[in-house]
């Protein structure tokens, strides 16, 4: 009990803070449009389509785990969402310029969580395949930077609190290290991972 108010206390007076920092244009810009990164109508789209290039490339078994993986994620967020029903920072913490008041519950933070499972998980699948150790660090930090970046967006733009968005992060990596650690070892020598040209993924 003592413990959630102090989380309650501490993430309010974040949300107050937050609202004196007053950044550049350009970087205001930048955050409002990175916040996208972890909006649902992306996932949407980014779930089938990452499977179907992992199906090209790594099989069948690789994108159903990724494919269910990330699913299963974000349908764990939204339950957890409805489960237990924190309200929204106040409209006054808002920096509401271009975006619309979010109207579901606030704990945790979706697109923090989805974000979470999707980039960092496609990174450590993608280097399960790969014998390049460049590769096996930079893709897993570049997921995980991405995850982050979203994360702070959704305090920078003031809709969630801090908690809201360790939750997520915390929730989201679960789920990436648990694809990665279904996916099969691969038998023999490792190849490096390749992209695919987007034309090939429609032939």
């Amino acid at each position: 009990m003592v413990a959630m108010e102090f989380i309650t206390k501490f993430d309010q007076t974040l949300s107050v803070q937050n609202l004196d920092f007053v950044p550049p244009t350009w970087l205001d810009y930048l955050l409002r449009n990175a916040t996208y990164l972890g909006d649902s109508r992306l996932m949407i789209l980014l779930i089938p389509l990452l499977g179907l290039y992992l199906q090209r490339t790594n099989g069948w078994r690789t994108a159903l785990i990724f494919v269910i993986g990330t699913s299963a994620a974000c349908l764990t967020c939204e339950t957890l969402k409805h489960c237990v029903g924190r309200n929204r920072p106040e409209v006054t913490q808002m920096r509401l310029e271009g975006i619309k008041v979010p109207t579901s519950p606030s704990f945790p933070s979706g697109h923090t969580f989805s974000a979470s499972a999707l980039y960092p998980g496609l990174a450590l699948i993608m280097v399960r395949f790969s014998s390049s150790m460049p590769l096996k660090i930079a893709l897993p930090l570049f997921g995980t930077v991405l995850a982050l970046l979203v994360g702070y967006t959704r305090i920078y733009l003031g809709v969630h609190f801090f908690s809201d968005v360790v939750a997520g992060l915390v929730g989201g990596l679960t789920f990436a290290l648990a694809m990665a650690f279904l996916i099969p070892k691969p038998v023999g020598p490792t190849h490096d991972t390749k992209i695919a040209a987007p034309s090939s993924l429609l032939t």
